[in-house]
């Protein structure tokens, strides 16, 4: 899995995803840009794809079409972010949370539902992660992973070896038709980023709605004062009229 992460984030697979994306458009965004955004601006699940988040880096850049940004799944209903907020805002016991109840189940049923963990002490490694991984950002800061690598620093939140993939694994998000961003992959960083509040975290944009993409379009071919208040959204700041 590293090895195949590693080759997303090479220069030569840059280039790739922009020639492939950038046919009949003028403004591709940079697959592999980074944008600062509020973390309670990310409500709802994007619909793209049974498992959009396991093949995050294949689609990279990716303009589709049709309704997938019209999910009404919300990130509140996520197991995860339900079972994080129960430990840390309301001082549960991982013990008590039923989401770990229900991972421990299904390892006796063979099933790995929860990251790796594939034994009862590959769970309890991981919520002692989580527990790092949280404090770690309650007491430094959200930090981004261009900034551990620089540091020469490990996020509690890695499973991938290389520096090239670090930098870039922040929180996914697709952009849907009308600018919303749409939950992609990151569920861990992204509930403890909601539960401190914080002001902002880097994100990275997986995917684009075809209709948010003729936005980009014609927000570099209009000064229109129609198009103001879209300009201060933060995927269209790299865009001159």
């Amino acid at each position: 899995m590293a090895g195949a992460n590693g080759l997303y984030c090479t220069p030569y697979y840059r280039r790739f995803l922009i020639r492939w994306n950038s046919r009949g458009y003028a403004t591709i965004a940079d697959p592999f840009k980074i944008i600062t955004i509020n973390p309670n601006k990310i409500t709802r699940v994007t619909g793209r794809g049974p498992n959009p988040g396991r093949f995050q880096w294949q689609d990279i850049g990716k303009i589709q079409d049709s309704d997938w940004d019209q999910n009404d799944e919300r990130v509140e209903n996520l197991p995860v972010v339900r079972a994080l907020r129960q430990r840390f805002e309301h001082g549960e016991d991982w013990k008590e949370i039923d989401f770990i109840d229900h991972v421990l189940q299904e390892i006796t049923r063979g099933n790995v539902i929860w990251r790796e963990c594939a034994s009862e002490q590959d769970v309890w490694a991981e919520c002692s992660r989580i527990d790092d991984l949280y404090k770690n950002i309650r007491e430094s800061g959200y930090r981004s992973q261009q900034k551990l690598v620089e540091e020469g620093k490990k996020s509690p939140d890695k499973y991938c070896d290389g520096d090239r993939f670090n930098c870039y694994d922040e929180v996914a998000v697709d952009i849907g038709r009308e600018g919303e961003f749409l939950f992609v992959d990151g569920r861990h960083r992204l509930a403890i980023a909601k539960i401190l509040d914080l002001d902002e975290i880097p994100v990275r944009v997986s995917a684009r709605h075809e209709a948010w993409q003729q936005v980009r379009e014609r927000t570099a071919d209009t000064a229109s004062n129609n198009l103001e208040s879209r300009l201060n959204h933060p995927d269209l700041v790299d865009i001159s009229p």
